[in-house]
């Protein structure tokens, strides 16, 4: 015999599954006969009563359909939906609101409109659904606003691909389609912890005049001179040096010859990587504010080759992180050890963001 808790269980499966189903033009085959239930007992009233009023309540409900279906038409076609979200960036752990408004053009009315609202952190490979039954009135605009709790990092698309909306006798629900979507990018935001020592990370320090990117200098020109054998290519001023007929090279001063390299670890349960995400975030924006520069590695799955981007602003490090949520979660924590030493000869050391004893942490690591 089932248990009262595993009946429950069973509905809210059952629930789930439906909300995974799109919505459909569905008929509704009681209310068809009820209908014809109720024109049943108003023909046989009329035929026992034999009286005018009951031939005109008879006649009433006869042509009743055809009334309801010119209406539907008209309404059908007056109504749409319009999906939008306020705030395109908030903070895990806050709350958001999405803007739902349901347009009526027409002067009719419908007393049941289902709207499905589709849900996905593609980060995650999550998704969810919710039905949503609202009444519109005649030549209005009805306004929901939805909170959302924002508990996990990752981009959120929210989007309404169809509604029905049901005619005012209540035969059937006609399927109308639509492509509304709005997208939310949740970032990580919370106070370091204090069991995070900043000064154990300088190991993970690298000369960044080496290891920069194409495109990021951390230096100022300060002058202008002939080449001298020895200087890099990159610094070669090409137009001048046309000019002139001679290689001239622009003399630089540096703003700061060293860079934090960091490497997110995409390893693990979604909450765990949720953490890693979160501490990542936490100890890249303090570097920031104490203006060393940051150097943010994460393995791509995808590519099968790291990918790094330069955290100069608070700016840059929400950019990389939108970069980060189209990566793939990953199950195997040591692989990106091996790849690092073959890829990144240069570095000696390392700071890697993993899970450790059961949390999240910051582990410098140092190669051969």
């Amino acid at each position: 015999m089932e248990t009262k808790s595993a009946r429950q269980l069973k509905k809210e499966a059952k629930e789930r599954e439906k909300l995974r189903r799109p919505l459909k033009t569905v008929v509704h085959p009681t209310r068809i006969i009820a209908y014809l239930v109720q024109l049943a007992i108003a023909y046989y009233m009329h035929d026992f009563l034999r009286n005018h009023f009951m031939m005109i309540v008879m006649w009433v409900i006869l042509v009743l359909p055809i009334f309801d279906l010119i209406t539907f038409i008209l309404l059908y076609r007056g109504v749409r939906i319009e999906l939008s979200a306020p705030e395109r960036e908030v903070n895990r752990n806050s709350v958001g609101y999405l803007n739902l408004k349901l347009i009526n053009t027409s002067y009719l009315v419908s007393y049941d409109v289902n709207v499905k609202l589709d849900v996905e952190n593609s980060f995650y490979k999550d998704s969810s659904a919710t039905l949503l039954s609202l009444p519109i009135s005649a030549g209005s605009n009805a306004e929901k606003q939805i909170p959302i709790k924002y508990s996990m990092n990752g981009i959120y698309k929210y989007s309404i691909k169809a509604i029905t909306i049901r005619d005012l006798l209540g035969f059937v629900s006609v399927k109308k389609a639509f492509d509304e979507t709005a997208e939310v990018n949740v970032y990580p935001e919370r106070a370091l912890a204090a069991e995070v020592d900043m000064s154990d990370m300088n190991k993970g320090m690298t000369e960044s005049e080496e290891t920069v990117k194409k495109g990021h200098d951390f230096s100022d020109v300060s002058d202008v001179r002939e080449y001298i054998p020895g200087d890099k290519l990159m610094s070669i001023h090409w137009k001048l040096s046309a000019k002139r007929d001679i290689l001239m090279v622009k003399d630089r001063v540096a703003m700061s010859d060293q860079q934090m390299v960091i490497l997110t670890e995409l390893s693990g349960s979604d909450e765990e990587v949720d953490e890693i995400l979160t501490l990542t975030y936490a100890v890249t924006k303090r570097l920031v504010q104490e203006q060393t520069y940051v150097r943010l590695l994460w393995w791509s799955e995808g590519n099968y080759s790291f990918e790094e981007r330069q955290i100069m602003s608070l700016r840059d490090l929400r950019e990389a992180f939108t970069e980060i949520y189209y990566a793939s979660i990953y199950y195997d924590p040591e692989k990106t050890r091996g790849y690092m030493s073959s890829i990144y000869p240069e570095l000696k050391a390392y700071v890697k963001v993993a899970m450790f004893e059961g949390q999240a942490n910051v582990l410098v690591l140092e190669q051969d």
